[in-house]
């Protein structure tokens, strides 16, 4: 018991040693401790608030700078926000401005198609007598956008939208009406011109050509034309893309995210200027595989409607050179690859059989210079190089192959036309042996395959199975494309196809609109030529 109580006051007596040892420490500071609590001590406001400024400073260590009484905040100035919103009010003025300049040379285009619709029908009860075949002729409307592009009133729209039509009428941006009459056409590139028939010859608003090679990816652009049949609809986005394909064989396009709908087809797209770059065509709806829309449309590219037009309007002669092959532009990488110091010239991806090119000896594989001595910096160029050149032109390839340097001569032919198929015309012949004679097999698609196709069950379209080498359809058509109508009428099911074929009208154009990966496309089918 005694030990334990000498235990206790020990450390009782080191506990209070400690604490007056602690407090003695800090007599030279203004400081509340414990002692101060047993003296009595007041609790001084000096003391209690230990950032107030001490009595007496400290001579040793200067002064803390004083700091400012925090005040209420003033209210934010607004010169930037005031100057920002000014700057949209000015974009947004400007981008309207620019629209109401356009809309005024934007059409809309109607067109009208006789359809003689045939069919067997049964004669005599359950067709004991045989069949008969009956004929139904209704008019089948279409819809499409074209633009002004000279005063005395010439427009230019999609060939699709006109090709195979019976009557074409225009509708201005005042609301008047007018007949058209169809100067020419291009189907390789998809460009038909028109012309306003008005006996009073009035001036019409017309919209100037762009430079189509100086534009550039990023630029803003605006989309107009009639999609669903609405009026004078503006779209607004930037061009994403030039040139995705680079083929001699095949349309060079600009690829836009600007909003394209049926019934833009034929529409004008527009630079910042107000000049026309583009004209609208079609609308990519993603891979297969993608079920998703991926907003992206394409355009034609001025130029090449401008080459056209004075084609035809004003009859200067159509270059258009092709040699048979598809390029791809070399990368640091892929010159790494073939032993080349730097970057220069065209990777050859594709050679067309019996094309100009398979014929002077170019292999996929190959990495093109030059043309006659001339060095081409990216495959662009050597496209374009390719295209400017008349048909029978001699040409002097300088190539890489095997790290070697090695020269061929090649000579340029016309482009081709991979757009329009010939078939007969034979009133009687039915749905069945017309597809037969284009060289193709069709079927109805399978669910699962509307799947990977991302179709919605009621989107009507049927499945090409077999294309024929040998036969028309080779030229245009592949295995594995949709066929999704003839002249603007639904395609649901293959009875549709055979019947809408077995009407085509004689010696006239059609047009045939398909799918390939998601990318719309069409083809002109010639009967009876």
């Amino acid at each position: 018991m005694r030990s334990t109580l000498l235990q206790l006051s020990i450390l009782i007596a080191v506990l209070v040693t400690s604490i007056v040892i602690f407090s003695l420490g800090f007599t030279q500071r203004d400081h509340y401790g414990l002692l101060d609590l047993i003296k009595g001590r007041a609790l001084t406001g000096d003391i209690a608030n230990p950032h107030s400024s001490p009595l007496i400073p400290d001579t040793k260590t200067p002064p803390s700078p004083t700091l400012p009484i925090p005040q209420p905040s003033a209210p934010p100035k607004t010169t930037t926000a005031r100057t920002n919103n000014n700057l949209l009010a000015q974009v947004n003025h400007l981008l309207a401005q620019l629209a109401s300049s356009v809309v005024p040379s934007v059409v809309s285009i109607d067109t009208s198609t006789t359809v003689d619709q045939r069919r067997l029908v049964p004669n005599g009860p359950l067709g004991i007598f045989g069949y008969v075949q009956r004929h139904k002729r209704y008019r089948k409307p279409g819809l499409g956008s074209g633009f002004i592009t000279s005063k005395e009133g010439y427009v230019i729209t999609n060939h699709h939208v006109v090709a195979g039509v019976d009557e074409i009428s225009i509708t201005t941006h005042q609301g008047q009406t007018y007949q058209a009459e169809w100067i020419g056409s291009d189907a390789i590139v998809d460009i038909a011109i028109l012309k306003i028939i008005d006996p009073e010859n009035k001036t019409f608003p017309a919209l100037k050509f762009g430079d189509s090679n100086q534009t550039r990816v990023g630029e803003m652009v605006l989309a107009v034309g009639n999609p669903f049949g609405l009026s004078e609809t503006v779209t607004k986005g930037i061009i994403s893309a030039k040139q995705r394909q680079l083929s001699d064989a095949t349309n060079q396009y600009l690829q836009t995210d600007t909003v394209i709908n049926p019934g833009n087809s034929g529409g004008p797209l527009i630079n910042v200027h107000g000049e026309v770059i583009g004209v609208n065509v079609a609308l990519f709806t993603g891979q297969q595989n993608v079920k998703v829309w991926q907003g992206v449309g394409l355009a034609i590219p001025a130029n090449d409607v401008q080459e056209v037009f004075e084609a035809i309007v004003h009859k200067k002669p159509l270059i258009r050179g092709y040699l048979g092959v598809d390029l791809a532009q070399v990368t640091p990488y892929i010159a790494r690859q073939v032993g080349m110091t730097r970057s220069q010239g065209g990777l050859v991806t594709r050679v067309e059989p019996n094309s100009p090119a398979a014929t002077a000896g170019l292999r996929p594989g190959d990495v093109l210079l030059s043309i006659n001595g001339k060095v081409s910096a990216s495959a662009s160029d050597l496209i374009n190089t390719i295209r400017s050149k008349d048909a029978q032109t001699q040409l002097t390839l300088e190539i890489l192959r095997d790290a070697k340097i090695v020269k061929l001569t090649a000579t340029i032919s016309a482009k081709p036309d991979n757009t329009s198929i010939t078939m007969r015309g034979d009133t009687s012949a039915t749905g069945q042996s017309l597809t037969a004679e284009l060289g193709i097999k069709v079927r109805n698609l399978l669910p699962k395959e509307r799947a990977a196709y991302g179709l919605a069950q009621q989107t009507s379209a049927v499945l090409i199975t077999q294309v024929d080498p040998a036969k028309p359809a080779a030229k245009r058509l592949r295995k594995n494309d949709l066929i999704l109508s003839i002249n603007r009428n639904t395609v649901r099911n293959v009875d549709e196809l055979y019947q809408l074929l077995g009407s085509l009208p004689d010696k006239q154009q059609s047009v045939m609109t398909l799918a390939r990966e998601g990318t719309l496309f069409y083809a002109v089918l010639n009967p009876g030529k």
